[in-house]
């Protein structure tokens, strides 16, 4: 098997369908589009590093509290596994902790159980992280419908990009001026989806009929949106990570059972992060997207200006369709979406092709 996430396919053959008993009260369990699980009132998910570098936890974390957020749930908690290869010294167990502890106090995250290891089979530090949360809506993507809005937050490949322009810094500074790269390494204060949350807990606290509970006898289509008295519903979301936003669209869609077509160009991008990409010659659209959200609601431009009024970037990417075809166009050339084989990330690292 290839480094890096695995392949769709085999997560489902060997992961998925080798779970044979499913607790009735886990109302949403980890599935192709499902990062997390949910019981009761509790959100669950968990993330690990994708490789070592400086900081790598922080990754970790992130994904593992994204993963939580995009899931449903309002984090408030995590528990660590930290494996160190044999005859690490103290200090390096040290900075990590310092680094998840300085984050999660920022964040008001509770680190609340962990288990530390020296193990002879891991070659670099390897951080496991489960994060906690109180349900706050329900992520139904099957409740979505056609004709629903696709709303993205912050850019595409952020993450990816910030990670390039820290680890291959000498390499880049060969083209670009040392403050493009320092812009580009800064997205990295952007992975979190904690804002888009706080956007997120605002809507609920306005509205009693929010998340995935709305029925077809009371959905009235995307025409209706400039009804300031009509509520903002999420029925579903996907957090921009690992396979960037071709992969996320992908996930998010197939959980939903429904089709796209997106205009290529409406998909936010910095300046840096094309630079980059161009240098390595890579698709930004498959470069890992930590801290953007994909969230699918019937009012997308009322939900964009609301996360653009809490200095969120948003923007309506297109519409649900019915049907399987998934689809982002180029002029009037059409690529058809896949399941996710890799990120461009791990292709600049490991030099493993992703096929595009």
């Amino acid at each position: 098997m290839r480094t890096g996430k695995l392949p769709e396919h085999t997560f489902k053959r060997s992961v998925v369908n080798a779970v044979r008993y499913r607790n009735k009260d886990i109302s949403y369990r980890t599935a192709v589009g499902y990062d997390g699980a949910v019981f009761g009132d509790m959100v669950t998910a968990m993330a690990t590093t994708a490789f070592y570098y400086a900081g790598h936890e922080l990754y970790a974390y992130n994904n593992a509290i994204n993963n939580c957020i995009a899931a449903g749930g309002a984090p408030f908690a995590v528990s660590l596994a930290v494996m160190l290869p044999e005859h690490s010294e103290e200090s390096t167990l040290r900075a990590v902790m310092d680094s998840l502890s300085k984050r999660a106090e920022a964040d008001n995250i509770d680190i609340i159980a962990g288990d530390t290891a020296l193990v002879p089979t891991v070659s670099e530090p390897t951080i496991v992280i489960t994060a906690y949360g109180r349900r706050l809506w329900e992520n139904i993507p099957k409740s979505v419908k056609a004709g629903m809005d696709i709303v993205m937050t912050k850019w595409t490949g952020l993450y990816g990009g910030a990670v390039l322009a820290d680890i291959k810094r000498d390499e880049l500074l060969i083209r670009y001026p040392t403050s493009y790269i320092d812009a580009a390494a800064a997205y990295m204060d952007q992975t979190s989806l904690l804002p888009e949350l706080g956007v997120i807990e605002a809507l609920l606290e306005t509205s009693d009929s929010f998340g995935g509970k709305i029925s077809e006898d009371n959905y009235a289509g995307t025409d209706d949106d400039a009804k300031e008295d009509k509520p903002i519903h999420i029925f579903t979301a996907h957090d921009v990570s690992n396979g960037g936003v071709f992969g996320a669209l992908w996930q998010i869609l197939s959980a939903c059972n429904m089709g796209v077509s997106i205009p290529v160009n409406v998909i936010p991008m910095k300046q840096e992060i094309i630079e980059i990409c161009e240098f390595f010659n890579i698709n930004p659209y498959m470069l890992n997207g930590q801290g953007s959200m994909l969230l699918i609601t019937d009012k997308g431009q009322a939900l964009a200006d609301r996360m653009k009024n809490s200095g969120i970037n948003a923007v309506v990417l297109g519409k649900t369709v019915a049907g399987k075809k998934r689809v982002v166009t180029i002029g009037e050339e059409e690529r058809f979406l896949v399941a996710p084989k890799g990120d461009m990330l791990g292709q600049v690292m490991y030099g493993q092709q992703v096929p595009v």
